[in-house]
């Protein structure tokens, strides 16, 4: 199914009900504000809160004796191994997002039937298959630094927070391919300006090995965001009957 080529009776368009339109408009003359103030009170209101509210999370200590010799080490370096800590474990959270999110489109593709002459299902497969190997990756990275996978890192939860409309969307039954393919987009092009700068940490506080070991996770999700960007491109070609010379 491809939502632009099933038309429907939209019933939001204002030109086809401009009697709505008007009483619409006319709406907030009727029923004023019952308070006084405006966006820069509303600031103020949220600027308050910031001043007293808790901070998203922290990044736990390291328990384990590898873990506070990493960060002894750090120290010493003048370097602050907990913000690094921070970034592996929003990776995780995203990684893990990811793997979920093509779990998902998989499905999608699957039930659909017809875009798999677009979109491969073995490409979803292998790309699903990447991203779990990316979550063990991470995984593995906190433990040998001497952290704990299990704990939600502030970076974390944010990315966690972030990423939960797009999993909405692919997981949405009425959402067909073409519409998933938005979500999986952004959550690529995300991924694809993740990483170098995880590999970048990586290297500046001397951890080459993973430095390494990422950049190959770099390489599949740059393969990744080619493969969306070029069905994306595909598909709505197609269902627009748009030359595609």
């Amino acid at each position: 199914m491809s939502a632009p080529s099933t038309p429907r009776m939209n019933k939001t368009s204002t030109v086809m009900h401009p009697n709505l339109l008007k009483e619409m408009t006319e709406a907030p003359s009727l029923f004023p504000p019952n308070s006084a103030g405006d966006e820069l009170t509303i600031a103020s209101v949220r600027e308050r809160y910031m001043q007293e509210g808790e901070p998203v999370g922290s990044v736990p200590l390291p328990l384990t004796p590898k873990g506070m010799l990493e960060s002894a080490k750090g120290l010493i370096k003048a370097q602050q191994p907990l913000v690094f800590m921070d970034k592996l474990g929003e990776r995780l959270a995203f990684e893990r997002s990811g793997t979920r999110l093509y779990q998902a489109f998989l499905g999608k593709v699957m039930a659909e039937g017809a875009p798999q002459q677009v979109i491969p299902v073995q490409m979803v497969q292998q790309a699903l298959e990447e991203e779990a190997r990316h979550v063990m990756m991470i995984h593995d990275a906190i433990e040998r630094l001497g952290g704990d996978p299990s704990a939600v890192t502030p970076a974390a939860d944010v990315i966690g927070v972030a990423s939960m409309g797009l999993f909405q969307v692919v997981s949405d039954p009425r959402t067909t391919v073409d519409q998933c393919l938005c979500a999986m987009l952004t959550a690529e092009l995300v991924d694809n300006d993740s990483w170098p700068l995880l590999i970048k940490l990586a290297e500046g506080l001397g951890h080459r090995d993973m430095a390494t070991e990422f950049t190959t996770a770099l390489q599949n999700e740059e393969r990744h965001l080619i493969n969306v960007r070029n069905w994306v491109s595909a598909l709505t070609m197609e269902q627009a009957g748009a030359d595609r010379r």
